[in-house]
């Protein structure tokens, strides 16, 4: 789950990395998926988003939580 600073940032740029994980995560299985393209996407730095979440593994778990979420919410 995502560190308690990525909770403080706008929702904007919190948007931002979400929208940028999901393309770079549905456009590649996961161990082709890179950190590196979900920043360059997202337009933070690499330092920023560790700040944010722990790995990789933190950011897909998260991203797949939500999606599922989402799903739920417009099924039920």
């Amino acid at each position: 789950m995502p560190k308690e600073t990525f909770f403080g940032i706008d929702k904007e740029k919190q948007n931002r990395i979400i929208q940028a994980a999901i393309k770079v995560f549905s456009s590649h299985n996961y161990n082709d998926s890179s950190i590196n393209e979900v920043i360059k996407l997202a337009k933070i730095p690499r330092g920023s988003f560790y700040q944010y979440f722990e790995d990789k593994r933190d950011l897909y778990l998260y991203i797949t939580q939500k999606i599922m979420q989402n799903f739920r919410d417009d099924f039920f």
